[in-house]
C-alpha cells in the first residue's frame, strides 16, 4: 500500500514529529519474533494458524498474529515486544490503517472505516488508492506481512512510525468474479512487492492519533533493501 511520496522527500516531518528517525539505519531485527508465517505465537491462547481480531492482546508481547480482511485475504503482522502505552497506540494507528485500506478495497469501497484513521495529505492519498481498485473493478486475495514495526522518532503531538511491507502473497482479482487478473501488476513481484512503509502521525485535540502523511523507500533504496529477508 504505498502512498504518495517516495522516501527522498522526507522533509515530511513538519506536522509535530522529528525527522532524525528517516535519516537513522533502518535493521527490521532485534526485538522483533522470529521466524512466524502468519500464526498468533504460544501464549496468546489462539490455535495455531487461526485468525484473530486485531486488538490490544497482541501488543503485549512479541506475536505474530494472522488478521483477517476478507475471505482469502489476510494480513499477517509482527508486533514488537516492550512497547509503552503511546508506542502501543502508535503501532496499532499504522497497522490499522494498513488492515482497514484493504478492507475497503474488498468491499469496492463499501467499508470506509480506514478514513477514521487519515486526515490531510493521507486522506487523500488513502482515498485515492482504494479508488483505483474500484474504479478498476479489482480486489484481492492473498496475504500481506507487515514486520518490523517501531516507533522511529515521538516529539510532542507527533510521531513517526516505520514497518516493512511484504506484498508478494497478494494476487489481484477481479472484483466480480474473483479470478486473478491475468497479469499482476508489478507491485505484487519481489523486489517492488518489500518496501519500507514511513507513516507520519499526530495526536490530535481528541486525544486520538491519526495518520497525516505517508511516505515509502523502495528498491534499489537502501532503506528498502534492508527490508529482505
Amino acid at each position: 500500500m504505498r502512498m504518495r511520496v517516495a522516501l527522498a522527500a522526507v522533509a515530511l516531518l513538519g506536522t509535530g514529529c522529528s525527522g532524525a528517525g528517516a535519516d537513522r539505519p533502518f535493521t527490521p531485527g532485534g526485538d522483533l519474533p522470529s521466524g512466524g508465517t502468519g500464526t498468533v505465537s504460544a501464549g496468546d491462547g489462539s490455535a495455531e494458524g487461526t485468525p484473530t481480531p486485531l486488538g490490544a492482546r497482541a501488543l503485549s508481547a512479541e506475536s505474530v498474529q494472522t488478521v483477517p480482511v476478507a475471505p482469502g485475504m489476510n494480513v499477517s503482522v509482527e508486533w514488537p515486544s516492550g512497547l509503552d502505552a503511546t508506542q502501543q497506540a502508535l503501532a496499532k494507528v499504522f497497522v490499522d490503517g494498513y488492515v482497514s485500506s484493504w478492507k475497503a478495497v474488498t468491499s469496492q469501497g463499501q467499508d470506509t472505516a480506514y478514513l477514521a484513521g487519515v486526515e490531510d495529505q493521507a486522506s487523500r492519498d488513502a482515498y485515492g488508492w482504494v479508488r483505483g481498485f474500484v474504479d478498476r473493478r479489482e480486489s484481492v486475495t492473498g496475504l500481506a506481512k507487515l514486520y518490523g514495526v517501531r516507533i522511529a522518532s515521538v516529539s510532542g503531538r507527533g510521531a513517526e512510525v516505520d514497518a516493512c511491507v511484504d506484498e508478494s502473497g497478494v494476487r489481484v482479482t477481479e472484483a466480480d468474479t474473483g479470478r486473478p487478473m491475468e497479469s499482476q501488476p508489478a507491485w505484487t513481484r519481489r523486489p517492488a512487492a518489500v518496501y519500507l512503509q514511513i507513516a507520519a502521525v499526530r495526536k490530535g485535540d481528541d486525544g486520538v492519533y491519526r495518520i497525516k502523511a505517508y511516505l515509502h523507500a523502495s528498491y534499489p533504496q537502501q532503506r528498502a533493501k534492508e527490508c529482505r529477508r
